[in-house]
């Protein structure tokens, strides 16, 4: 849906809802897709989310836009809504995102709302909650289109179309022996083109890419981008069939975890978006990361003031130092960047490390050296009459600001690329590397390199 025509809805449905015009309202919503109305929700208040939610007739529909909705506004629903409406509305989602929901709830409640769903539909909720959520078992589906590997062709085409409506998405069909076992992989093309008295176990893939219930969701995504799947499928410790990840799930996956290592990095914790937080929330997140750039301005200001006598006979150094550090500190940054995302993708390891860094070395050398002598000219256009009478003279204040420079951003390029495969080695989230802490070391050890250039280059 275009901008436009959300905006359309959106004004369409609060205009209904102030109307109290629930019957138009219904019949809106009936027309519209499950994941609009989900989109729709993010820009009501608690209270219109609930109401327009009540609204629709369908319980269906109901459930397929809470599972689409943004967690915040599930909370609000879940809150609003008594046992009996949340039981009734997991009866209709999948049993994956059922468990992503109920997820949200205390443990009490949760509890009561499991035992008041009956039948193998409660027991596989129970099953999937007992799973670490981050991981493929807490994320995967257990409707999962699989059969003997002694079924011919003809047969499960008849079962699919007999049991498709129970499934939540049929990608694949997978191939089990006798115990459940995962022994192969037919994708729906190759049952359809294959002679219809072939058995299974003659037309699979018996070299199937899989995943445990333990496999980090993280890996998961991996292995889904890496082969372009459209599903994968989850066993447990004896290689028993229990589920499958689709790639919609992975998305989400894909989504979260950018958005985590984008607040590690930016020092803003990693649960919640900040606007799904509560104030009070987001500043007991966000200021322990602040402690260590605070911390960082101390320490440079330690050095700064031991360098005051320094900064007293030659004044032109104080207007040089913030356009220093901020080049050391964008390019801290950016190499640090660089190595999360590729420690991320698992594009770089521990062999590497050496030619990695490196690379970033050479990349802070050259641009250290260019910008050098470009803030180098900045200084000689500026100063080229003010070192009159000075015993320093402008072509030594230039030199000095040209060094600091070329060695304040080589120092941030190795602190960056090194600190991230650091961590990464002891097991450590190299996306905590990026923000405070490279910064805070570059602020300090470029203050440092600053000053101990120019005591070695300027006559004092």
């Amino acid at each position: 849906m275009s901008v436009e025509a959300h905006q359309i809805l959106l004004d369409s449905a609060r205009k209904l809802l102030h109307r109290d015009a629930k019957k138009s309202l219904a019949r809106l919503l009936s027309r519209t897709r499950p994941a609009d109305i989900a989109h729709m929700l993010r820009n009501l208040s608690e209270r219109e989310s609930i109401r327009l939610l009540r609204a629709i007739p369908d319980t269906e529909l109901r459930a397929l836009v809470l599972v689409e909705a943004v967690p915040e506004v599930q909370r609000d629903v879940l809150s609003a809504f008594s046992d009996d409406e949340v039981v009734e509305i997991l009866d209709e989602a999948a049993a994956d995102d059922a468990a992503d929901i109920l997820d949200l709830l205390s443990e009490e409640r949760r509890d009561t709302i499991i035992a008041a769903i009956s039948g193998p539909e409660g027991d596989e909720l129970d099953a999937l909650l007992n799973f670490d959520p981050e991981s493929a078992g807490g994320i995967m589906s257990p409707d999962v289109f699989a059969l003997p590997d002694s079924t011919t062709v003809a047969e499960a085409i008849a079962t699919l179309q007999t049991s498709h409506e129970e499934l939540e998405m049929v990608f694949y069909l997978y191939v089990v022996g006798d115990l459940g076992q995962l022994t192969g992989v037919c994708s729906l093309r190759q049952l359809v083109v294959s002679s219809p008295d072939e058995l299974l176990a003659d037309i699979c893939e018996v070299d199937v890419v899989r995943v445990t219930t333990s496999t980090d969701q993280e890996e998961v995504a991996r292995l889904v981008a890496r082969y372009n799947f459209l599903a994968i499928p989850v066993v447990d410790d004896g290689n028993r069939l229990v589920g499958i990840v689709t790639v919609d799930d992975i998305i989400d996956v894909i989504r979260e975890e950018a958005t985590e290592d984008m607040f590690r990095m930016a020092g803003a914790g990693s649960t919640d978006l900040a606007e799904q937080s509560s104030v009070w929330n987001n500043v007991r997140t966000r200021m322990p990361w602040l402690l260590a750039s605070f911390g960082g301005g101390i320490g440079s200001l330690l050095i700064i003031s031991r360098f005051e006598e320094a900064v007293i006979k030659v004044a032109a150094l104080a207007a040089f130092i913030p356009i220093t550090i901020g080049m050391g500190g964008n390019v801290g940054t950016q190499s640090a960047t660089i190595m999360v995302r590729g420690l991320a993708l698992k594009r770089f390891d521990g062999t590497r490390f050496f030619s990695i860094v490196g690379r970033e070395i050479a990349i802070g050398v050259i641009g250290g050296f260019g910008y050098g002598l470009l803030v180098a000219l900045v200084a000689v256009l500026l100063y080229r009459n003010a070192a009159v009478g000075e015993p320093w003279n402008v072509l030594q204040l230039a030199a000095t600001i040209a060094l600091a420079v070329a060695a304040c951003m080589t120092l941030a390029a190795t602190v960056g690329a090194a600190v991230p495969f650091l961590f990464d080695r002891f097991g450590i989230d190299p996306a905590v590397a990026t923000g405070p802490i490279v910064t805070t070391t570059v602020d300090i050890a470029g203050v440092a390199v600053f000053f101990t250039i120019a005591i070695a280059l300027l006559p004092m």
